[in-house]
């Protein structure tokens, strides 16, 4: 189970970090790798060698040396998210009822980008790509039984990434980017208000100021009371990317490309909206909190977003069909836990995160039907950053197996059309977590089935 606070502190900031603590959880979301219709077709199989268009801007700069000439593509993908939660043992939060199973948390997003490519003399290019490499939209249904840890989580950047490269040589090319990127995001939670209520009535018992006889129906008397908070934040950073590209003979192509992690520091600020609260000592006491622990303020947070590395193949076999081939590193070991903190320096909440490196990998093809037409098919595997301990319902992110189709339409010399599609099958993924406190958030004890499904198209013009 995660610990999200200081079991030393004084009961109400305990409640307090606790109420911030799933907030901010997942911050990071998850990569995005919907920058392109034609690589969607291999399941992004042979991203960093392919070079058959300015997407490779994103995947490796050193591919737009081999465009043919200057070229514009807007790609327009539409991920679609299916994230059900199936109860098991789950148990309510103190003097709350358990609620439902919380419906389809996910749904579908749409993810835009845009690219342009240009060559300067023979071996020199220049490109310029705008996307979103990290998001995330999950949505549980209100009064559904992870409330206190989950309801609505979303992130969004956007990244401005211009490129150029070089070729060294006949069979060698490098490039090289600089990335300016934005982050927002807005998650949502209840909070237990009558968890803080029986704590603070803990408190005026141990000082004296209610007598002991009263506690019990105090706190029964503030039985379901349930708060909102509400987090806001943005940041701007900036870091780069790289890549290699070589040519082994007129049929192999190997390309290597690194992203760089990004470190941002979020400012932002939390909302908690309270109850209405009739009887006086829990009014009192929802009254003090909102002016102390449970204050609406601004806080950031630290956040390191992973680097990359990708090794790609491209094998030609014969004059039609080319082999495609992945392997993918993402350095999500970069964020061990998620530190919050107010305006003043007091940490409100420390996160474990624990979350671990993963690789994926990828293998597909294309197929020219004819000079207007290619068939495109791949499948890839994709592991899960997150561990069972620190899984929460912001993110259930499981282990994902790609199965990908894609064709290339070229009716003129100057138009394509490239259009792909990709179904992941999702393991299902165990939840079991309290978040460090059962009394102020339940436990969610159970699985998360999930299955993606993903529709890119984009539009190419070659000048």
């Amino acid at each position: 189970m995660r610990h999200c606070y200081d079991r030393g502190a004084m009961p109400l900031l305990s409640i307090a970090a606790l109420a911030l603590c799933p907030a901010v959880a997942h911050a990071s979301g998850f990569a995005l790798l919907e920058q392109s219709a034609s690589r969607l077709g291999t399941a992004f199989a042979g991203t960093a060698a392919a070079a058959d268009d300015a997407t490779t801007n994103y995947y490796n700069p050193a591919g737009l040396v081999e465009l043919r000439g200057a070229e514009a593509i807007v790609v327009a993908s539409a991920v679609g998210i299916q994230s059900r939660f199936h109860d098991r043992l789950s148990q309510p939060a103190f003097g709350q009822p358990l609620g439902g199973e919380g419906g389809d948390a996910g749904g579908w997003s749409f993810v835009p980008s845009a690219y342009i490519a240009a060559p300067i003399g023979e071996n020199l290019a220049v490109g310029f790509a705008v996307n979103a490499p990290f998001g995330l939209k999950l949505e549980y249904e209100p009064g559904w039984l992870g409330r206190f840890q989950a309801l609505n989580s979303e992130i969004q950047t956007i990244n401005f990434n211009p490129s150029i490269a070089w070729r060294v040589n006949d069979r060698f090319s490098i490039g090289a980017g600089v990335n300016y990127q934005r982050l927002q995001a807005e998650l949502t939670n209840a909070v237990n208000y009558s968890a803080v209520v029986a704590q603070g009535v803990q408190q005026l018992v141990a000082q004296g100021q209610l007598p002991a006889s009263a506690a019990p129906g105090v706190i029964a008397a503030n039985q379901g009371l349930e708060g909102g908070a509400r987090v806001r934040g943005d940041d701007e950073a900036w870091g780069f990317n790289v890549g290699l590209m070589f040519d082994l003979s007129d049929a192999t192509r190997i390309g290597l490309a690194y992203r760089s992690g990004i470190t941002y520091e979020v400012q932002g600020s939390v909302h908690f909206t309270p109850p209405l609260v009739t009887e006086p000592v829990g009014a009192a006491i929802v009254a003090a909190a909102s002016g102390g622990p449970l204050a609406s303020g601004p806080v950031s947070v630290d956040l390191e977003l992973p680097e990359t590395v990708l090794l790609s193949l491209r094998q030609k076999l014969g004059e039609r069909f080319e082999l495609l081939a992945d392997i993918g590193w993402t350095g999500w070991s970069s964020i061990p836990e998620l530190r919050v903190v107010r305006d003043s320096g007091s940490v409100v909440a420390v996160t474990p995160e624990e979350w671990k490196d993963v690789i994926r990998y990828a293998i597909g093809g294309t197929y020219e039907v004819s000079p207007s037409l290619t068939l495109r098919a791949g499948v890839a595997y994709d592991g899960t950053e997150v561990p069972d301990s620190t899984r929460t319902p912001r993110l259930p992110d499981p282990v994902r197996k790609w199965l990908a189709v894609g064709a290339r339409w070229q009716p003129t010399e100057s138009i394509l059309f490239d259009f792909g599609y990709a179904h992941l099958f999702a393991d299902d993924a165990p939840l079991d977590q309290d978040a460090g406190n059962v009394a102020a958030y339940g436990l969610v004890n159970g699985t998360q089935k999930s299955s993606i499904d993903i529709v890119s198209t984009q539009f190419v013009y070659r000048f």
